[in-house]
């Protein structure tokens, strides 16, 4: 604040006149100051009392206004009154400086007055900055440069200028506090033009400032530009001939490139430009036959030269030694499938080494191929697969070569052969077939369904016609030979012809009719029809038993069970009907016993009664055995039973003990009511016991005989009724006796008739009891042993345990989707038993599907706890199939 004091006319030591003066605001931008200015009257002891108002003005900058005052103060007043304040805005000079002349004057009369007042005085402003600064660090050329600008007014802006050398490099207008400028490559070299060869150039940065379109100022700044830093090579050309060198340069800038040069020995082998912050160097024949021309291990040089936009930065070089590579090897197999082709696969040490392959099936070159690398994928050509085809007329499989010719740039270095097998795609290579008609020929199952596109499961005879039109076709090489016909599990064939063939088979179980066509190769194409299939089941006998009262009397009650189906065929609904027939065991014919009256639930039946036998009403003559055979008959089968009626005088009673022969067993392992006599002589009489020596000399056909440890045996040759075998424990210990159900020394009894015989084997030890069946002409049923056996399942299977430790275990799984044309794990990891084995069991895996010639499974491995496999899908569908496994084994 400045103070200016005036003059008063009258009563001066009474008065006081002056002027306060302030900058109270600055406005930078407009160049100006608020000034405020007060005029004073200071009374000193005095007093001055009027009725009258006086005026006077107060001038700012020549900005003047009037004022009046009347005066009321008393006498003895020592007070300061102000008069006027005035503020203005005032301008300054173009240079920021300023000043403000404020005058003040009064004009009041009377004694007591001051009289005429007057101050005036220069109030100097502050000076306002005008003109901003640019400044900016040192930089290299190429860079974003950023310019910094010290404004005074956050309005001001700014046309700036970037001078190089004097030369202009960049200009910007409308510039706020800051700006950065980006160099376009027109603008590096213009910089490195005004440096010339220079390293560094005088940067100069002009500034004009502006408030509005107004001019306030200008200034400038400097600052030093630089040329990038030289680049340096980071890899030595250390190399075998040939292969691809990748080289690493260090740059400071991502905009600098780079020339390289090699060098073998004196001769330059290759220019690279352009080159980055890397590049992988690969030589061409004509350049590798540089090297060559030198040697098989060259010195070498690479020359790196850097540019930053055209401009030579420095050079920058390495040294070392180029080697030649050694020789190839084939490490891959030509198995493949013909038509789909295969990659041979080629273990070369440098990838200089070029080969040429030549592909054989049967002995016959079927492609040649040059140039090739590492790898050569061969799709063949439709003319190449028939070549292929050609070799194989009549077989699926074929020896296949690939052999190849090495050369390192034109020179050979040797050959490599690979062996294989050329496989036939039994799909791709199927026959070409259309299809075919058929229709039931049976006239019973016909009149049953009232159709003959509908098939009775199991008996219907079906009949499949393919037509001369269309007749099966071979595309591959192959010739047509047979037809197959499939239904259920039942097939049947002819030969290929050019005119209608037709197939017959009796018994279709299945509403999937297929018939394949078969060529020279095995090869089938299958074509599906489906017909409506009745789904009936012949009736069956599954419980028969004949039991004599009292086991001797003459009287015999039937105990039998069955299943049967009680469905309608389509046009008539099916019926059972029950007999039976008898005769004593030796006799040859049997005769009708009558009708049996059999009770029907559903799709059981049953019945449970005394027959009458040779007695009539009365039975069956207990003195004699019987044989009879029950017979269930519906619409199309009838399902037999046969069971034995035994002398009430048993020819062999057995029980936990042992065997009585002749008799019921009272004592011993073997009691024998009688004499024992073979060929005519005793060997055997109560009291007068044979050695062991004697029974064991006795031929095989004997009544009795004792089996020793001189040579070794099999009882699937002791099948004669009335045969007792004696078996010595170290005999059945050795396993020389084939087919025997037991390790511990027993007794083998064969009894039966001329349809059905029994093997019993008794433990003499423990008295467990084992015994099988054979039917006359027919096959012989398994071992069933004593109590102990053991059985039971759980998620994984079933298993069964024999007291001589063998165990069976058995199962469903059913595999994942399996892709046509395609093989899988069949679940995708591994399957557990239900029951581990003592060791690895012996294992055998079958496919379930219903189209099993399409479908195979394989077993992958097992152990004692678990197995695993896969499972192969030819057909053109995904499927999921099931997958049914049995393994024997050990448990103990």
């Amino acid at each position: 604040m400045a103070t200016f004091y005036g003059s008063v006319s009258q009563n001066t030591s009474k008065y006081a006149f002056y002027i306060e003066a302030s900058e109270i605001q600055t406005d930078v931008a407009n160049n100006r100051s608020l000034v405020r200015a007060s005029v004073k009257l200071q009374y000193k002891s005095w007093g001055w009392q009027t009725g009258n108002s006086y005026s006077g003005s107060l001038s700012v900058a020549g900005d003047s206004g009037g004022f009046s005052y009347v005066s009321s103060q008393p006498y003895g007043s020592d007070a300061t009154v102000t008069l006027s304040t005035r503020e203005v805005w005032v301008s300054h000079n173009a240079d920021g400086s300023g000043s403000a002349y404020i005058s003040a004057s009064f004009s009041p009369s009377g004694t007591y007055s001051p009289g005429y007042c007057s101050a005036s005085g220069t109030l100097t402003l502050t000076t306002l900055p005008r003109a901003s600064s640019i400044s900016t660090p040192n930089f290299t050329v190429g860079d974003n440069v950023t310019v910094s600008i010290s404004r005074a007014s956050s309005s001001f802006t700014h046309s700036i200028q970037l001078d190089v050398g004097g030369v202009a490099i960049k200009t910007a207008s409308g510039v706020g506090a800051s700006h950065t400028w980006t160099f376009t490559e027109a603008d590096v070299k213009k910089i490195y033009a005004a440096m010339g060869s220079a390293t560094s150039g005088a940067v100069v940065l002009w500034c004009n400032t502006y408030s509005g379109s107004t001019l306030v100022g200008d200034a400038k700044g400097t600052a030093t530009c630089y040329q990038v830093g030289n680049s340096t090579l980071q890899t030595a050309p250390t190399f075998v001939v040939g292969d691809s060198r990748a080289y690493s340069i260090n740059r400071l800038r991502g905009s600098v490139t780079h020339t390289l040069q090699l060098y073998a020995g004196s001769t330059l082998v290759k220019t690279i430009t352009g080159v980055g912050a890397s590049y992988t160097v690969s030589l061409t024949e004509a350049e590798i036959a540089k090297i060559y021309a030198l040697g098989t291990s060259v010195s070498t040089k690479m020359v790196c030269t850097a540019y930053h936009y055209g401009r030579n930065i420095g050079t920058s070089q390495l040294t070392g030694t180029a080697s030649a590579p050694p020789v190839s090897s084939i490490t891959s197999k030509p198995d493949h499938t013909i038509g789909s082709g295969y990659t041979t696969s080629i273990s070369r040490s440098r990838n200089a080494v070029s080969h040429t392959l030549r592909l054989y099936v049967a002995g016959k070159q079927i492609k040649e191929i040059s140039g090739v690398a590492t790898s050569y994928t061969w799709t063949p050509t439709a003319a190449e697969i028939a070549a292929e085809y050609a070799a194989t007329p009549n077989s699926n499989t074929a020896a296949a070569q690939a052999a190849v010719w090495c050369y390192h740039y034109g020179k050979l270095i040797g050959t490599a052969t690979a062996s294989g097998t050329a496989t036939v795609n039994p799909t791709a290579a199927a026959p070409v077939f259309a299809g075919y008609s058929f229709a039931d020929v049976r006239p019973e199952t016909v009149a049953l369904t009232g159709d003959n596109q509908t098939l009775v499961a199991g008996e219907s005879t079906l009949k499949v016609t393919i037509p001369a039109a269309q007749a099966a076709s071979s595309t591959t090489s192959a010739t047509i030979k047979q037809y197959i016909l499939y239904c259920g599990r039942a097939t049947a064939s002819a030969t290929y012809s050019t005119s209608d063939v037709s197939i017959q088979l009796t018994g279709a179980s299945s509403g999937s009719i297929r018939v394949a066509a078969v060529d020279s190769r095995g090869n089938q194409t299958i074509v599906e029809r489906l017909a409506s299939l009745v789904a009936y089941t012949p009736p069956r006998v599954t419980q028969m038993q004949l039991r004599r009262d009292n086991n001797v009397d003459n009287k015999t009650k039937l105990a039998v069970k069955g299943v049967w189906w009680p469905g309608n065929f389509g046009a008539a609904d099916n019926s059972l009907t029950s007999a039976y027939q008898y005769k004593v065991t030796s006799a040859e014919q049997y005769t009708d016993g009558g009708a049996v009256s059999i009770s029907i639930t559903g799709g059981e039946w049953s019945f449970e009664g005394y027959l009458p036998g040779d007695l009539g009403a009365g039975g069956f003559d207990f003195q004699k055995s019987f044989s009879v055979i029950l017979s269930a008959t519906d619409a199309l089968n009838t399902a037999t039973g046969v069971g034995i009626i035994d002398r009430g005088i048993p020819a062999m009673h057995l029980d936990k003990g042992g065997v009585g022969i002749g008799k019921i067993r009272e004592t011993g392992a073997l009691d024998v009511a009688g004499v024992i006599i073979t060929e005519g002589s005793e060997v055997y009489h109560p009291g007068n016991k044979p050695t062991t020596e004697q029974l064991g000399a006795m031929p095989s056909s004997a009544k009795v005989e004792l089996l020793d440890e001189t040579r070794s045996y099999n009882l699937d040759d002791y099948w004669m009724p009335g045969q007792t075998i004696l078996v010595r424990q170290s005999v059945a210990a050795s396993g020389k006796v084939a087919n025997c159900p037991s390790k511990s020394a027993g007794i083998v009894h064969v009894e039966g008739s001329s349809i059905l015989i029994m093997q019993a084997y008794i433990e003499t030890a423990g008295g467990a009891i084992y015994s099988r069946y054979r039917a006359i002409g027919g096959s012989t049923t398994e071992w069933v042993g004593p109590s102990g056996i053991q059985s039971g399942s759980n998620s994984n299977g079933s298993w069964t345990k024999w007291p001589d430790g063998t165990m069976a275990s058995y199962g469903v799984v059913t595999s994942q989707s399996v892709p046509a044309h395609s093989t899988i794990g069949i679940t995708g990891q591994s399957i557990l038993f239900p029951v581990g084995f003592l060791a690895p069991p012996s294992m055998t895996i079958t496919v379930l599907a219903d189209t099993v010639g399409e479908f195979s499974a394989k077993l992958g491995g097992v152990n004692a706890t678990l197995w695993w496999g896969s499972v192969t899908n030819n057909s053109d569908y995904a499927r999921v199939t099931p997958v049914h496994w049995h393994a024997i084994g050990r448990w103990k």
